[in-house]
């Protein structure tokens, strides 16, 4: 048996794509393929597939990772050149390898997510750059960002997600050029926050006695792993 490990780019096209239709959509590119894919056992078998974390509706990617396991041989150059072919426009196959049946899952790898969020004015006034970094310094400097949860029973609860926001800070603008705000963020089993989530406070931050429209742009640009307490791209190795 064969267990391959690749990385993908998602462009603007299907940023619209939830996290259930893109695995749909891999797999069904993976039937098409012809390639010797291999099945779990028992009552109802199903594809030997994942990826490492679920992508966000919304979010484009340059960096993404999957995992498919084969029955037959496959070459990581067969994998790609194959199911490139089946793939729609705006899903690219970046890179692939043969990885060892006794290496971890992907989804149990990722400790952290780095998110671009980019401020986009259709009209109206802008604030200034010094009031987003005012109100950011403002949002990480308090205790406690409660976010709702629904438990069991729908019961609503609140968690603080403070801790999750492992750093986040505006890129110093040049000219004319957008706002830009690099969040890393925790996820996994640990726990995690959403970066709408964190944007969202962000803007509650803000004061603005102007009416203006404008939405952010967000980009999904790496996933990182836990190594030696510190974070190493999911990317080293590939």
């Amino acid at each position: 048996m064969i267990r391959i490990r690749f990385s993908f780019a998602r462009s603007e096209t299907l940023k619209h794509i939830s996290h259930l239709d893109m695995m749909r959509m891999f797999q069904r590119a993976l039937r098409r393929s012809g390639l010797p894919l291999a099945y779990s056992e028992g009552y109802s078998p199903h594809l030997r597939f994942n990826f490492a974390a679920p992508l966000p509706v919304n979010v484009t990617a340059a960096e993404e990772f999957g995992e498919v396991f084969f029955s037959g041989a496959v070459s990581p150059e067969q994998f790609v050149s194959v199911l490139s072919e089946q793939l729609p426009e705006g899903l690219v196959l970046t890179g692939a390898r043969i990885e060892d049946h006794d290496a971890p899952s992907l989804p149990s790898l990722v400790t952290a997510v780095l998110y671009r969020a980019t401020l986009v004015v259709e009209e109206g006034c802008r604030k200034g750059f010094s009031q987003y970094r005012q109100a950011l310094e403002h949002l990480l400097g308090r205790e406690e960002i409660l976010a709702p949860r629904t438990k069991k029973k729908k019961k609503k609860a609140y968690v603080n997600v403070r801790p999750y926001i492992l750093e986040a800070y505006f890129k110093e603008p040049e000219n004319d050029s957008p706002i830009q705000l690099q969040m890393l963020l925790q996820a996994g089993s640990r726990g995690g926050v959403s970066p709408f989530y964190v944007i969202e406070q962000l803007e509650k931050e803000l004061s603005c006695d102007c009416k203006y429209e404008a939405y952010w742009e967000l980009h999904r640009e790496r996933l990182y792993k836990e190594h030696d307490q510190f974070l190493q791209p999911l990317s080293e190795g590939m």
